[in-house]
């Protein structure tokens, strides 16, 4: 299995925009592309408006399929010109677990 973890920030006052553009559009895209969300947390104490995703594929090639497939949608594009001004500090990283860790 290989992880993609995505951490950013959404200002406070663009938090309920984000959110509804992310769940009502952008995920539905996303799962359409074979995406298979494990969680998504956001900061109750710390950094406001803070959010984790963490994102299951079977093997990088899996993931590398499905970007592709995502970013090529002409849906995808028009999401993110609305939804890429209110993120801010956006960092993903790819992960395998480690051999002693249980499978999320």
């Amino acid at each position: 299995m290989v992880y993609l973890m995505v951490r950013f920030t959404v200002g406070l006052h663009h938090m309920a925009e984000y959110e509804r553009i992310f769940s009502g559009e952008f995920l539905p895209v996303i799962r359409e592309h074979g995406f298979e969300m494990v969680a998504t947390f956001k900061t109750l104490v710390g950094e406001a408006g803070e959010y984790w995703e963490l994102w299951r594929f079977s093997d990088l090639a899996d993931f590398q399929s499905k970007w592709k497939g995502l970013f090529e949608d002409p849906r995808t594009s028009k999401i993110i010109e609305r939804t890429g001004p209110l993120v801010q500090g956006e960092v993903s990283r790819l992960l395998s677990a480690a051999p002693f860790s249980p499978e999320p």
